[in-house]
């Protein structure tokens, strides 16, 4: 591998913005927080990471010192309060429209920002939620724009959504959820016997699709490392079966996907590798075409 270029994911050169397969767009936002804190630094501390993930991955034969050719963008930053940077966010996800981005958060709220930049119509979209939370409050502290509510702003858009993984919960947003439409929870109990349903629904999406992923989602075991974490998460290989089969559904278009809600820290060491790994996987997945280990 050639040497390492510090700002660039896998510290690959970049082949510059316009001939780029995949774009990857750091947005260090953290504003609504609401346990532990430190989100905005996981954008670089998944750059810096990833500079120790090998650029070819074993499960999908992507080679990404061949293909996607990655361009890593300069971090979204802005100042102001949620509507103010969530603004700024979707006027940077609007310049890349049509490009397929993978954004590092930052707290869940930026969601919000890239869809509604990257997306011509929220109203033909599916969102695949991987989370803990259902975050679909239509107030948090009294507040509009937050972590806790940016689902229920993209519902409230028109968007279809799949959650996977959820295991915590007010009982407002369950009252919502029996009797909301273009919501389908799975919730972390039922998993065991929903996996099969889970990848068939998730094999047989149509039209765009964007994917987030909560690392809070991912059982600690896995990252604990994020501001609420939750215990009865997704396993590394579910959620691997989770990202291949958006990808591979062969009636959808993966438009976007985010890594969000990770919190760096020292302890337990190598969280920010995972994170890393779990951005690679991703981008992987997507360019795979199909190709796996063995076939």
């Amino acid at each position: 591998m050639a040497s390492v270029v510090l700002d660039q994911f896998l510290g690959l050169p970049s082949p510059g913005l316009e001939s780029a397969d995949a774009l990857v767009l750091p947005v260090p936002f953290e504003r609504t927080t609401s346990y532990g804190r430190g989100t905005w630094r996981a954008p670089g501390a998944i750059l810096r990471a990833s500079h120790q993930v090998e650029t070819f991955d074993e499960e999908t034969l992507v080679d990404f010192e061949d293909c996607p050719r990655l361009h890593t963008l300069p971090p979204c930053e802005a100042d102001g309060d949620a509507p103010d940077c969530l603004a700024a966010v979707r006027r940077a996800a609007a310049a890349l429209r049509g490009r397929f981005v993978l954004g590092l958060g930052g707290e869940h709220t930026v969601t919000y920002g890239l869809v509604d930049g990257l997306v011509p119509a929220v109203e033909d979209l599916t969102i695949v939620q991987i989370d803990a939370h259902a975050d679909l409050i239509d107030r948090l502290d009294d507040e509009e724009w937050s972590h806790g509510t940016v689902m229920r702003r993209l519902w409230d858009r028109g968007a279809h959504i799949v959650q996977i993984g959820i295991r915590s919960l007010s009982r407002q947003e369950h009252d919502f959820l029996c009797s909301a439409e273009r919501v389908r929870t799975y919730f972390a109990h039922d998993l065991p016997d929903a996996w099969p349903d889970v990848l068939a629904r998730l094999q047989g999406l149509r039209g765009d699709v964007y994917l987030t992923v909560d690392v809070d989602g991912l059982d600690p075991s896995v990252i604990p490392s994020t501001g609420t974490p939750q215990p009865d998460g997704l396993s590394w290989r579910q959620t691997m079966d989770v990202i291949r089969a958006v990808t591979g559904a062969p009636d959808a278009h993966l438009l976007g996907a985010d890594v969000v809600e990770f919190v760096p820290s020292p302890h337990p060491p190598g969280c920010d590798l995972t994170a890393a790994r779990l951005a690679a996987k991703i981008l992987a997945f997507r360019f795979a075409h199909g190709r796996t280990a063995g076939a």
